[in-house]
Protein backbone atom coordinates (compact mmCIF):
# COMPACT_ATOMS: atom_id res chain seq x y z
CA UNK A 1 0.00 0.00 0.00
CA UNK A 2 1.28 3.77 -0.89
CA UNK A 3 2.09 5.89 2.26
CA UNK A 4 1.07 9.24 3.12
CA UNK A 5 3.71 12.12 2.67
CA UNK A 6 3.04 15.66 3.53
CA UNK A 7 5.65 17.10 2.02
CA UNK A 8 5.21 15.78 -1.16
CA UNK A 9 1.53 16.06 -1.41
CA UNK A 10 1.85 19.63 -0.69
CA UNK A 11 4.22 20.35 -3.48
CA UNK A 12 2.80 21.09 -6.64
CA UNK A 13 -0.50 21.92 -4.94
CA UNK A 14 -1.91 24.52 -7.75
CA UNK A 15 -1.47 22.98 -10.30
CA UNK A 16 -3.06 19.22 -9.52
CA UNK A 17 -5.71 21.46 -7.88
CA UNK A 18 -5.99 23.42 -10.89
CA UNK A 19 -6.60 20.06 -12.94
CA UNK A 20 -9.00 18.38 -10.47
CA UNK A 21 -6.16 16.38 -8.79
CA UNK A 22 -6.68 15.08 -5.24
CA UNK A 23 -3.57 12.81 -4.34
CA UNK A 24 -3.88 10.11 -1.87
CA UNK A 25 -0.28 8.18 -1.21
CA UNK A 26 2.82 7.17 -2.49
CA UNK A 27 3.07 4.12 -4.65
CA UNK A 28 6.35 4.05 -5.81
CA UNK A 29 9.47 6.16 -6.76
CA UNK A 30 12.73 6.54 -8.84
CA UNK A 31 15.36 8.63 -8.70
CA UNK A 32 13.64 11.21 -10.85
CA UNK A 33 10.18 10.02 -10.78
CA UNK A 34 7.37 9.07 -8.21
CA UNK A 35 4.10 7.49 -8.81
CA UNK A 36 1.06 8.97 -6.69
CA UNK A 37 -2.27 7.66 -6.38
CA UNK A 38 -4.90 9.72 -6.47
CA UNK A 39 -8.12 11.00 -7.47
CA UNK A 40 -9.49 12.77 -10.42
CA UNK A 41 -12.22 15.15 -11.06
CA UNK A 42 -11.56 16.70 -14.34
CA UNK A 43 -13.13 20.02 -14.08
CA UNK A 44 -16.64 20.11 -15.14
CA UNK A 45 -17.00 16.35 -14.85
CA UNK A 46 -19.67 15.05 -12.40
CA UNK A 47 -18.15 11.45 -11.46
CA UNK A 48 -14.43 11.14 -10.01
CA UNK A 49 -11.89 8.70 -11.25
CA UNK A 50 -9.19 6.45 -9.31
CA UNK A 51 -5.81 7.59 -11.10
CA UNK A 52 -2.22 6.97 -11.39
CA UNK A 53 -0.08 10.12 -10.94
CA UNK A 54 3.70 9.92 -12.43
CA UNK A 55 5.39 12.77 -11.94
CA UNK A 56 8.66 13.39 -13.45
CA UNK A 57 11.43 16.01 -11.90
CA UNK A 58 12.27 17.54 -15.31
CA UNK A 59 15.27 19.32 -13.30
CA UNK A 60 17.04 15.45 -11.99
CA UNK A 61 15.90 13.42 -14.62
CA UNK A 62 18.66 12.79 -17.17
CA UNK A 63 18.99 14.47 -20.60
CA UNK A 64 18.65 11.28 -22.79
CA UNK A 65 15.59 10.73 -20.73
CA UNK A 66 13.97 13.88 -21.39
CA UNK A 67 14.73 14.12 -25.07
CA UNK A 68 14.33 10.14 -26.38
CA UNK A 69 12.71 7.78 -24.00
CA UNK A 70 10.31 10.11 -22.37
CA UNK A 71 8.35 11.49 -25.75
CA UNK A 72 8.18 7.87 -27.19
CA UNK A 73 6.56 6.91 -23.52
CA UNK A 74 4.42 9.59 -24.14
CA UNK A 75 3.50 9.03 -27.57
CA UNK A 76 2.83 5.51 -27.37
CA UNK A 77 0.57 5.58 -24.67
CA UNK A 78 -1.43 8.48 -25.98
CA UNK A 79 -2.55 5.79 -29.09
CA UNK A 80 -3.00 3.10 -26.85
CA UNK A 81 -6.69 2.62 -26.65
CA UNK A 82 -7.28 -1.28 -25.70
CA UNK A 83 -8.86 -3.41 -22.42
CA UNK A 84 -5.94 -4.82 -21.51
CA UNK A 85 -3.69 -2.15 -22.03
CA UNK A 86 -3.45 0.73 -19.43
CA UNK A 87 -4.62 3.75 -20.18
CA UNK A 88 -3.24 7.54 -20.32
CA UNK A 89 -6.06 9.93 -19.17
CA UNK A 90 -3.59 13.30 -19.94
CA UNK A 91 -0.09 14.81 -20.00
CA UNK A 92 0.40 18.35 -18.40
CA UNK A 93 3.21 19.88 -16.86
CA UNK A 94 4.74 23.18 -14.84
CA UNK A 95 8.26 24.76 -14.89
CA UNK A 96 10.03 21.76 -12.87
CA UNK A 97 7.60 18.84 -13.23
CA UNK A 98 6.09 16.50 -15.97
CA UNK A 99 2.67 14.87 -14.64
CA UNK A 100 0.84 11.57 -16.69
CA UNK A 101 -2.38 10.78 -15.30
CA UNK A 102 -2.96 7.05 -16.20
CA UNK A 103 -5.82 4.13 -15.58
CA UNK A 104 -4.86 2.99 -11.50
CA UNK A 105 -5.17 -0.96 -11.38
CA UNK A 106 -6.75 -1.75 -8.22
CA UNK A 107 -4.78 -4.87 -6.91
CA UNK A 108 -1.58 -3.91 -8.30
CA UNK A 109 1.11 -5.80 -10.28
CA UNK A 110 1.38 -9.86 -10.95
CA UNK A 111 4.91 -9.86 -9.02
CA UNK A 112 3.67 -8.51 -5.46
CA UNK A 113 0.33 -10.56 -6.16
CA UNK A 114 2.03 -13.90 -6.52
CA UNK A 115 4.42 -12.98 -3.95
CA UNK A 116 1.74 -13.03 -1.98
CA UNK A 117 -0.40 -15.79 -3.13
CA UNK A 118 1.72 -18.53 -4.64
CA UNK A 119 1.09 -19.94 -7.52
CA UNK A 120 -1.65 -19.71 -9.59
CA UNK A 121 -4.06 -22.64 -10.79
CA UNK A 122 -3.77 -23.33 -14.54
CA UNK A 123 -7.09 -21.61 -15.18
CA UNK A 124 -6.18 -18.66 -13.68
CA UNK A 125 -2.67 -18.62 -15.44
CA UNK A 126 -4.68 -19.38 -19.13
CA UNK A 127 -7.18 -16.12 -18.52
CA UNK A 128 -4.40 -13.73 -17.24
CA UNK A 129 -2.03 -15.22 -19.99
CA UNK A 130 -4.60 -14.90 -22.49
CA UNK A 131 -5.13 -11.71 -22.07
CA UNK A 132 -1.76 -10.69 -21.70
CA UNK A 133 -1.32 -12.03 -25.22
CA UNK A 134 -4.31 -9.92 -26.48
CA UNK A 135 -2.67 -7.02 -25.29
CA UNK A 136 0.70 -8.00 -27.12
CA UNK A 137 -0.64 -8.81 -30.47
CA UNK A 138 -2.48 -5.33 -30.28
CA UNK A 139 0.64 -3.53 -29.61
CA UNK A 140 2.14 -5.46 -32.32
CA UNK A 141 -0.40 -4.96 -34.63
CA UNK A 142 0.03 -0.67 -34.11
CA UNK A 143 3.72 -1.56 -34.65
CA UNK A 144 5.27 -0.76 -30.70
CA UNK A 145 7.32 -3.39 -29.35
CA UNK A 146 7.21 -3.25 -25.18
CA UNK A 147 10.77 -4.38 -24.53
CA UNK A 148 10.38 -4.42 -20.97
CA UNK A 149 7.59 -7.10 -20.25
CA UNK A 150 7.89 -8.77 -16.79
CA UNK A 151 5.64 -9.83 -14.11
CA UNK A 152 5.83 -6.25 -12.48
CA UNK A 153 4.78 -4.82 -15.82
CA UNK A 154 2.11 -6.68 -15.68
CA UNK A 155 -1.18 -5.11 -13.70
CA UNK A 156 -4.06 -6.50 -12.11
CA UNK A 157 -7.71 -4.17 -12.20
CA UNK A 158 -10.40 -4.95 -8.91
CA UNK A 159 -11.74 -7.81 -10.71
CA UNK A 160 -8.36 -9.10 -12.07
CA UNK A 161 -8.26 -8.52 -15.30
CA UNK A 162 -4.15 -8.01 -16.76
CA UNK A 163 -3.41 -4.81 -18.40
CA UNK A 164 0.28 -3.80 -19.70
CA UNK A 165 1.86 -1.30 -18.53
CA UNK A 166 5.32 0.52 -18.33
CA UNK A 167 6.02 1.55 -21.92
CA UNK A 168 9.13 3.28 -20.50
CA UNK A 169 11.35 1.50 -22.95
CA UNK A 170 8.62 1.01 -25.83
CA UNK A 171 9.30 2.04 -29.04
CA UNK A 172 7.69 2.15 -32.87
CA UNK A 173 9.41 -0.66 -34.83
CA UNK A 174 7.83 -2.49 -37.75
CA UNK A 175 8.02 -6.20 -37.20
CA UNK A 176 10.95 -7.18 -39.80
CA UNK A 177 13.16 -3.88 -38.42
CA UNK A 178 15.82 -5.10 -36.59
CA UNK A 179 16.76 -3.93 -32.89
CA UNK A 180 20.48 -3.64 -31.78
CA UNK A 181 19.23 -2.37 -27.96
CA UNK A 182 19.21 -4.46 -25.07
CA UNK A 183 16.35 -3.03 -22.60
CA UNK A 184 14.60 -4.48 -19.17
CA UNK A 185 15.25 -7.08 -16.96
CA UNK A 186 18.30 -10.17 -18.08
CA UNK A 187 15.77 -12.41 -16.26
CA UNK A 188 13.21 -11.47 -18.57
CA UNK A 189 15.31 -11.38 -22.00
CA UNK A 190 15.57 -13.96 -25.09
CA UNK A 191 18.91 -15.61 -25.73
CA UNK A 192 19.98 -13.15 -28.55
CA UNK A 193 19.45 -10.26 -26.82
CA UNK A 194 21.91 -11.32 -23.97
CA UNK A 195 24.29 -12.50 -26.60
CA UNK A 196 24.45 -8.90 -28.16
CA UNK A 197 22.96 -10.11 -31.97
CA UNK A 198 20.94 -8.04 -33.21
CA UNK A 199 16.99 -9.59 -33.04
CA UNK A 200 13.95 -8.20 -34.49
CA UNK A 201 11.46 -6.58 -32.44
CA UNK A 202 8.50 -8.73 -31.65
CA UNK A 203 11.07 -11.58 -30.47
CA UNK A 204 12.00 -9.65 -27.25
CA UNK A 205 8.23 -9.74 -26.55
CA UNK A 206 7.12 -13.16 -27.10
CA UNK A 207 10.08 -14.77 -24.69
CA UNK A 208 9.17 -12.45 -21.75
CA UNK A 209 5.38 -13.81 -22.26
CA UNK A 210 6.97 -17.29 -21.85
CA UNK A 211 8.98 -16.07 -18.71
CA UNK A 212 5.74 -14.67 -17.30
CA UNK A 213 3.65 -17.65 -17.84
CA UNK A 214 6.14 -20.25 -16.50
CA UNK A 215 6.30 -17.81 -13.25
CA UNK A 216 2.69 -17.62 -12.68
CA UNK A 217 1.85 -21.33 -12.35
CA UNK A 218 5.32 -22.18 -10.69
CA UNK A 219 6.22 -19.39 -8.28
CA UNK A 220 9.69 -19.21 -9.53
CA UNK A 221 11.94 -18.33 -12.16
CA UNK A 222 12.05 -20.65 -14.97
CA UNK A 223 16.53 -20.26 -15.20
CA UNK A 224 18.95 -18.86 -13.30
CA UNK A 225 19.87 -15.58 -13.41
CA UNK A 226 22.50 -14.84 -11.10
CA UNK A 227 24.76 -13.97 -13.88
CA UNK A 228 24.65 -13.36 -17.85
CA UNK A 229 26.50 -16.46 -18.55
CA UNK A 230 24.92 -18.91 -16.21
CA UNK A 231 21.33 -17.84 -17.58
CA UNK A 232 22.68 -17.74 -21.22
CA UNK A 233 23.67 -21.84 -20.13
CA UNK A 234 20.27 -22.50 -18.69
CA UNK A 235 18.80 -21.14 -21.97
CA UNK A 236 19.52 -23.67 -23.51
CA UNK A 237 17.53 -26.68 -21.54
CA UNK A 238 14.09 -27.00 -21.51
CA UNK A 239 12.98 -25.43 -18.42
CA UNK A 240 12.76 -27.86 -15.42
CA UNK A 241 8.87 -27.71 -13.41
CA UNK A 242 8.73 -27.80 -9.88
CA UNK A 243 8.85 -31.20 -8.54
CA UNK A 244 5.56 -32.36 -7.55
CA UNK A 245 3.47 -29.33 -9.08
CA UNK A 246 0.60 -30.45 -10.92
CA UNK A 247 0.93 -29.16 -14.65
CA UNK A 248 -0.98 -30.45 -17.25
CA UNK A 249 0.81 -31.64 -20.94
CA UNK A 250 -0.60 -29.09 -22.40
CA UNK A 251 1.16 -26.38 -21.04
CA UNK A 252 4.33 -27.80 -20.30
CA UNK A 253 4.51 -28.51 -24.60
CA UNK A 254 3.66 -24.58 -24.64
CA UNK A 255 6.36 -23.50 -22.23
CA UNK A 256 9.15 -25.22 -24.09
CA UNK A 257 7.94 -24.07 -27.22
CA UNK A 258 7.86 -20.28 -26.51
CA UNK A 259 11.32 -20.65 -24.21
CA UNK A 260 13.34 -22.85 -27.03
CA UNK A 261 16.35 -21.30 -27.43
CA UNK A 262 16.88 -22.14 -31.27
CA UNK A 263 15.25 -18.96 -32.45
CA UNK A 264 13.79 -21.15 -35.90
CA UNK A 265 11.78 -23.11 -33.72
CA UNK A 266 10.53 -20.83 -31.08
CA UNK A 267 7.01 -20.05 -31.15
CA UNK A 268 5.73 -16.49 -32.79
CA UNK A 269 2.75 -14.92 -31.37
CA UNK A 270 0.05 -16.29 -33.92
CA UNK A 271 1.93 -19.83 -32.90
CA UNK A 272 0.99 -19.40 -29.59
CA UNK A 273 -2.69 -17.67 -29.82
CA UNK A 274 -3.16 -20.79 -32.09
CA UNK A 275 -1.61 -23.32 -29.60
CA UNK A 276 -4.20 -26.08 -28.42
CA UNK A 277 -4.01 -24.97 -24.68
CA UNK A 278 -4.73 -21.35 -25.62
CA UNK A 279 -7.67 -22.31 -27.51
CA UNK A 280 -9.22 -24.84 -24.86
CA UNK A 281 -9.71 -23.53 -22.15
CA UNK A 282 -9.14 -25.34 -18.84
CA UNK A 283 -11.97 -25.41 -16.51
CA UNK A 284 -11.44 -28.97 -15.84
CA UNK A 285 -8.26 -27.76 -13.63
CA UNK A 286 -10.23 -24.74 -12.16
CA UNK A 287 -9.50 -25.52 -7.99
CA UNK A 288 -9.94 -21.77 -7.11
CA UNK A 289 -10.83 -18.35 -8.30
CA UNK A 290 -7.59 -16.26 -8.61
CA UNK A 291 -9.51 -13.70 -5.67
CA UNK A 292 -9.37 -16.67 -3.43
CA UNK A 293 -6.03 -18.22 -3.75
CA UNK A 294 -4.72 -18.59 -0.39
CA UNK A 295 -1.47 -20.76 -1.04
CA UNK A 296 1.96 -19.26 -0.09
CA UNK A 297 5.35 -18.90 -2.12
CA UNK A 298 7.51 -21.69 -1.89
CA UNK A 299 9.26 -24.20 -4.18
CA UNK A 300 12.14 -27.12 -3.46
CA UNK A 301 13.68 -26.39 -6.90
CA UNK A 302 17.48 -25.85 -6.70
CA UNK A 303 17.83 -24.79 -10.08
CA UNK A 304 15.91 -21.72 -10.75
CA UNK A 305 15.95 -18.42 -8.98
CA UNK A 306 13.22 -17.69 -6.66
CA UNK A 307 10.77 -14.43 -7.71
CA UNK A 308 12.64 -11.39 -6.58
CA UNK A 309 12.46 -7.84 -7.85
CA UNK A 310 14.31 -6.72 -10.45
Amino acid sequence: MGRLNNSVVNNNNGILQEKGYHIQAILGEGSYSKVKAAIWKKPGASNSVPVALKIINKTTAPQDFLQKFWPRERDIMGIMDHENVIKMYEVFSDEHKIFMSIERAAHGDLLEYIKLKGPLCEFDTHKLFTEMCAGVKYLHDMEVIHRDLKCENILLTADYHAKIADFGFARKLDAQDRSRTFCGSAAYAAPEILRGTPYQGPVADVWSLGVILFIMACSVMPFRDSSIRQLLRDQQTTPQFPKGKDLGPMYRKLIGKILCYDLSKRYTLTNILNDGWMVSSPKSLLKTSISATDSGIGSDRSSSSTITTT
